[in-house]
């Protein structure tokens, strides 16, 4: 009898275990098929944080964007016109600053060469003060780039540098050649900015030809 109910004891042992690892299975598949259907549902998709434009709305937001863009340019062109400008006025005044301070010298030595003449009894000793007061002077618009355009009797006539104000007939000299010269031209960094006013040659017998 004691056997029989320890067999049977067993057997009610198993039978339990085996319910309880069916069981378990069940609810292994259950919260598996739950996982499932949670992750495939249609309210757990990825939603759009953003509706998809239409071409009017992406095309009317890239022309504002394009015409913020436009109006920064322009300002920024402006300001810099601007500043440009305002250099260009501030070196243009440094310039003329300087270039008349290097004069007001030169005005100084006049001053005391009218001085000295009043009293001098050597006119030499006058010729030679004005002499130097022309040099410091023309030494001045050298150093600013100014420079006088090579001109001098029996010279060639060169139209590019010189202007002819009377033709002067003549075989003592060739055609086209210089007589005389009544005003001293300049140039500035090698651009003539006044010619050479002279009287040219002109030979009867070249005009027959």
């Amino acid at each position: 009898m004691k056997k029989s109910s320890k067999k049977e004891n067993m057997d009610s042992k198993e039978e339990k275990q085996t319910k309880a690892e069916n069981s378990e299975a069940r609810n292994s598949e259950s919260s598996a098929r739950e996982a499932v259907e949670t992750t495939v549902s249609p309210e757990n998709e990825p939603v759009s944080t953003e509706a998809e434009k239409s071409p009017e709305t992406a095309c009317g937001e890239e022309n504002e964007l394009l015409r913020d863009q436009l109006f920064r340019l322009a300002a920024d062109f402006d300001n810099f016109r601007k500043r440009t400008a305002r250099q260009m006025e501030e070196n243009r005044k440094a310039v003329l600053e300087q270039v008349l301070l290097d004069f007001v010298e030169v005005t100084d030595n006049f001053d005391r060469a009218l001085k000295s003449a009043r009293t001098a009894e050597d006119m030499g000793s006058i010729v030679s003060g004005i002499e130097q007061l022309s040099k410091q002077f023309f030494s001045i618009l050298e150093k600013y780039g100014l420079e006088r355009v090579k001109c001098e009797k029996a010279g060639e006539f060169d139209p590019h540098r010189h202007e002819a104000i009377q033709h002067v007939e003549t075989t003592e000299v060739p055609d086209n050649t210089i007589v005389d010269v009544y005003k001293q031209g300049y140039t500035l960094n090698d651009r003539v900015v006044r010619p050479a006013l002279v009287s040219v040659a002109r030979n009867p017998d070249e005009t027959e030809k």
